[in-house]
């Protein structure tokens, strides 16, 4: 039920409001229904190849900047910690390198910002393990050359991108583009659905479920 304005004159109403809510959702929603209809197959491969890795004895690494800094670290607490299991499962190893602000200063300060994360993967990272990268525009440069770093160790990789995948779809083992570009917002949004999906296949692939 549209309630009425009590806002300062000159306000047209709450219409407009709503209906920018209903369009900002659905537009969402659909972008939710293009990742999953396109993409299907990458998620249930990215699920498996993070699943073997941690049988494995392996871990992963994300990480991303700004909001996705923030889903990178939402999605290392899911694995470390648990999602939806009704077990008290394992701890799975998971950083996100976003989470050590005297790292991630000091490494700016030294090496320069775009070589933060390369510094961090050299620190966690080791052969076979699965490196993670999260970028709106697919551009970040300092997720690309921790991507690129992690592929010379011998580290898997995957990434969740926006627009066309930029420059660091090519150096990705298995990446998820979502078809938006202009804002990061709505490709943030798919991203974290996609890492939730994520999380849940890996537990239940390891029988956590």
């Amino acid at each position: 039920m549209t309630q009425q304005c009590n806002c300062s004159e000159g306000c047209s109403g709450s219409g407009r409001y709503e209906e920018m809510v209903l369009e900002r959702l659905l537009y969402s929603a659909r972008l939710k229904e293009s990742v999953a209809r396109r993409d299907n197959d990458v998620i249930v491969a990215m699920a498996s190849m993070i699943a073997d890795t941690f049988r494995e004895g392996g871990k992963v690494l994300l990480c991303g900047n700004g909001g996705s800094a923030a889903d990178a670290q939402h999605l290392a607490a899911e694995l470390t910690i648990r999602y939806r299991s009704s077990v008290n499962r394992p701890a799975l190893p998971a950083i996100a390198l976003s989470t050590d602000t005297s790292a991630l200063t000091a490494g700016s300060n030294d090496f320069g910002f775009d070589e933060v994360f390369v510094r961090l993967t050299e620190a966690y990272g080791r052969p076979g393990d699965i490196f993670i990268g999260l970028s709106t525009s697919g551009n970040s440069s300092n997720v690309l050359k921790a991507l690129q770093y992690a592929r010379k160790r011998e580290m898997k990789t995957l990434a969740l991108l926006g627009g066309d995948g930029g420059a660091i779809k090519p150096y990705a083992d298995l990446a998820v583009v979502v078809p938006h570009t202009g804002s990061a917002d709505r490709v943030q949004e798919c991203h974290i659905a996609v890492g939730h999906v994520i999380v849940e296949l890996v537990e239940k692939m390891l029988g956590y479920d």
